[in-house]
């Protein structure tokens, strides 16, 4: 098993409490499409479909489907309100996902910062063999951390002007 990792750091000017329950239970559920844009060569987010459960109860999950038109299982691992967060994407319907990756993890944790809250976003992948290794790496740790980025500064955009 060969992992790759790339980590996304932000801080909000909100209390840890309130911004994730707006944030995992909220945004995460059912307006993904809103943070998760194309960006860095990645296709965002179009819809959800298929979630069977509350988005921060493990073992609820969903399909998440692209802008280009590809999909993927997603399932929730844990959601320790309002600590942590984890989640599991499997059942790529890209082929070159399929090639490269065997399954990915997204882990979120949320601590206080002053008045505010940090948040740290590390995405991890499984690659299929140390063959595709060297081909993942600078995808997740420039292009993905890149689209992470960009995600983590529309989710704080909307987070300080709508958590309280």
């Amino acid at each position: 098993m060969v992992m790759v990792s790339t980590t996304a750091e932000i801080t909000f000017d909100a209390p840890r409490g309130p911004l994730y329950q707006w944030l995992v239970p909220g945004v995460f559920l059912d307006q993904l499409d809103t943070v998760m844009k194309d960006e860095a060569g990645f296709a965002g987010i179009t819809v959800t479909t298929g979630t069977t459960g509350p988005w921060d109860v493990p073992g609820s999950t969903r399909i998440v489907h692209q802008f280009d038109g590809t999909y993927s299982r997603e399932t929730v691992m844990a959601a320790n309100a309002p600590d942590y967060f984890d989640y599991r994407l499997t059942e790529f319907s890209s082929t070159m996902l399929r090639l490269l990756v065997r399954e990915a993890r997204g882990q979120w944790w949320f601590t206080d910062d002053g008045n505010g809250t940090h948040a740290k976003w590390t995405y991890s992948a499984e690659a299929r063999s140390i063959l595709t290794w060297p081909i993942l790496l600078p995808v997740l740790k420039v292009f993905w951390n890149k689209s992470m980025r960009g995600t983590l500064k529309r989710i704080k955009a909307r987070a300080e002007k709508e958590v309280t």
